[in-house]
């Protein structure tokens, strides 16, 4: 067995529970409003029916003759249910390899959530307007029960993001507009792994910490264009781009076994299991681009449709670096110590829309969106490799994880919008995911050997939301 293989594939499940609570490609949250809830968010980045444009377009603000405020907050309930066998090997005394299976289920392991959002457009001259933003774009909790056999695996992951971003837009005429925006992005992490409790192989190991990497945020800045054409009163089209992020999770890592495990016994000593040592974990968010067009056909109907890109092939891995135990060599286990492969690849979401407009003060809409999952078919050769060295038979990796069991999503979504004057009005959104179940199959090294084989036996959400409009 390769000694440099060992190193880095015993810490391999430690930090390694990015997952998909957000029911979103990946853990993209698109939910930067309730009005374009009910559209399943077809031309979001088009329409302009309020301030929540600015979550979208930077060059939202040229559409307002006046200043405009939107704020609400979308209530997230995902339901994830896995399923499977887990076998732990260990030395049977004789030379070989002893085993130990058994079935258990997850049921609900994604965390309910609100997610908030509130903007404001400013028209300075019939050229010039002001916009900001602040909202979500990523986001995730899971949490397994502390018995489930694979918390050495996958256990506790929350990850939330903010976006405050200030834009300023430029109007053409009142046909075409751009607009740039700066985008102050707060990341907030917390990754952990323990062994299970109730151990069957060993029971004075359940519960004892593999990784405890808390308190973890950063700041990043990034930015953001985009334009809107109005090519008459009924018909408009739009797009805009959204740089990638990359910040930088710097946060406290307590251990009962790192970096014990992964040195030669000679250097071990040196390095006692880590207790509050400070540690980062770099995220490459990707960029997105997004088409939308938006078409009034009369008085009482209009339709909305939308593409949008998202840059997911950068993601190809998680790296952990822990500067306190830097070993001065070539050679080292933790810097950078090569966390998990994710290999995500770039996909397409896809949603259309109808709008009814039965009278002034009212607007129904309802909406379809198909959203290609980011995690990759098919098996992970490297983990497959992985497996062989370590246990002398070559089992089975997915790229798809516990972690982040993610898959392509259909969303059914209606809304509607309800004037009191001219000035003010509310939104209400809802919304059902859900997504085809998949096969996982996992392997872990701590405490022991671990192999996972199942499937993710349900991937649904329920999204309700609700926001308050007021223009001067």
């Amino acid at each position: 067995m390769k000694q440099n293989l060992l190193r880095r594939a015993a810490l391999a499940v430690a930090i390694s529970t990015v997952s998909s609570g957000s029911m979103a490609a990946g853990f993209y949250l698109q939910e930067s409003g309730t009005t374009g809830l009910g559209r399943a968010y077809a031309a979001e980045n088009t329409i302009g029916d309020n301030a929540s444009i600015l979550g979208r377009n930077p060059a939202g603000s040229a559409l307002f003759d006046s200043i405009s405020l939107s704020g609400g907050f979308i209530y997230v309930n995902p339901e994830i249910d896995a399923a499977g066998t887990t076998t732990y090997f260990f030395p049977d005394g004789t030379g070989g390899l002893g085993s130990a299976s058994i079935f258990d289920t997850a049921d609900d392991y994604a965390t309910d959530a609100f997610v908030p959002n509130g903007y404001v457009a400013v028209p300075l001259d019939p050229c010039w307007s002001l916009g900001l933003a602040m909202y979500t774009t990523y986001g995730l909790e899971t949490d397994f029960d502390p018995t489930w056999p694979v918390t050495n695996i996958a256990d506790q992951t929350e990850l939330l993001t903010v976006n405050i971003a200030p834009s300023v837009a430029y109007d053409f005429n009142d046909q075409f507009s751009i607009g740039v925006s700066v985008n102050f992005v707060y990341a907030d992490a917390k990754l952990n792994t323990m062994v299970p409790r109730d151990f069957l192989l060993n029971p004075d190991l359940s519960g004892s910490k593999i990784l405890d990497y808390d308190d973890a945020d950063d700041w990043d800045v990034s930015w953001a264009i985009g334009a809107l054409w109005r090519i008459n009163d009924q018909t408009r089209f739009g797009i805009s781009y959204h740089a990638e992020i990359d910040p930088k999770l710097e946060g406290d890592v307590s251990s009962d076994f790192l970096p014990t495990v992964a040195l030669p016994p000679a250097l071990q000593p040196a390095f006692p299991p880590f207790d509050n040592a400070r540690g980062d974990v770099t995220l490459d968010l990707p960029d997105t681009l997004e088409l939308g067009f938006y078409h009034r056909f009369d008085e009482q109907w209009g339709i909305a449709a939308g593409v949008m890109w998202t840059d997911w092939d950068d993601f190809e891995r998680l790296e952990a670096f822990i500067p306190s135990a830097r070993l001065g060599v070539e050679d080292e286990p933790f810097n950078p110590l090569l966390v998990k492969e994710e290999n995500f690849e770039s996909g397409f979401r896809y949603s259309i829309a109808g709008e009814y407009y039965p009278c002034e003060e009212v607007t129904w809409r309802i909406g379809y969106a198909y959203d290609e999952g980011a995690a990759r078919d098919g098996l992970n050769q490297n983990g497959i490799t992985e497996v062989e060295e370590t246990i002398g038979v070559g089992l089975p990796v997915t790229w798809r994880t516990l972690s982040i069991p993610d898959t392509d999503r259909q969303w059914i979504t209606f809304g509607g919008t309800y004037k009191f004057d001219k000035h003010l009005s509310i939104d209400g959104g809802f919304a059902y995911l859900w997504g085809d179940d998949e096969t996982v199959q996992e392997f872990g090294r701590l405490p022991v050997p671990t192999y996972f084989d199942g499937e993710t036996t349900n991937i649904e959400a329920w999204l309700i939301g609700a926001s308050v409009n007021y223009t001067f």
